[in-house]
């Protein structure tokens, strides 16, 4: 495939007893993002797009959550979120952030992506991760899908693309939908935490990924639409 830049060793998903190491070390840290409970309003976008942030007790970051309400149903977002190997045709910053599939299954993915920083003396940014549609906790029961960061250290078919960069190994993520009480419209929600690593400084991180997080809901949302109107 065309995907495969550099050589690499795949792996099953299914039998991979290393995942479910990782996502029992990453278990509570879903558990804080998914629950609705002490998350503060810090803007509404232009195209009513709330963003909200809490404190966790998993990270000393604050996690950062965008939500919408939109006519759209959750299961074309699955969609979009999951086909990773596409994510390059229509996200936003797409020239700065290559994507690439390692592994996939209906539904599973391992995928790797390299973020390109155009900031003086701050290295580049890489990352494998796994991302599913299958609920990683049974009170998640309006999930879309959930992703969380893969260690090299633990994972050891997983192989550095680039010496030169610096690798991320804590974050996690979930997208999940709730039924709007007062219409027949959706909430959509994406939650995020992820250290992007080096020497910044943890205010700077925070206003990176909420201004990193909007771009992509927002690309994630645009694309689900077309998609959608395509379909009709």
């Amino acid at each position: 495939m065309r995907y495969f830049l550099f050589t690499i060793i795949l792996f099953s998903l299914s039998s991979s007893s290393t995942f479910e190491l990782e996502l029992d070390s990453n278990g509570e840290l879903l558990k804080s993002l998914y629950r609705n409970l002490n998350w503060d309003i810090i803007e509404t976008t232009n195209d009513s797009i709330i963003v909200s942030q809490k404190a966790i007790k998993e990270s000393s970051l604050k996690a950062i959550k965008v939500e919408k309400i939109v006519n759209i149903p959750p299961e074309l977002f699955a969609d979009v979120i999951m086909n990773v190997g596409n994510y390059n045709s229509f996200l936003t910053n797409a020239e700065s952030f290559k994507s690439k599939v390692i592994d996939v299954t209906p539904t599973d993915v391992i995928g790797y992506q390299h973020i390109t920083v155009d900031f003086p003396f701050i290295d580049n940014r890489e990352y494998y991760f796994y991302m599913s549609t299958n609920s990683p906790h049974i009170e998640f029961n309006d999930l879309i899908s959930f992703w969380i960061l893969l260690d090299p250290e633990i994972n050891k078919n997983l192989i550095k693309m680039n010496e030169n960069s610096v690798y991320l190994k804590q974050g996690a993520g979930l997208w999940r939908w709730e039924q709007n009480a007062e219409s027949d419209s959706f909430k959509i929600s994406y939650m995020l935490s992820m250290d992007p690593g080096g020497s910044l400084p943890e205010f700077l991180i925070e206003l990176i990924n909420q201004s990193s997080i909007v771009t992509l809901f927002r690309d994630v949302i645009n694309k689900t639409i077309s998609n959608m109107n395509d379909s009709q």
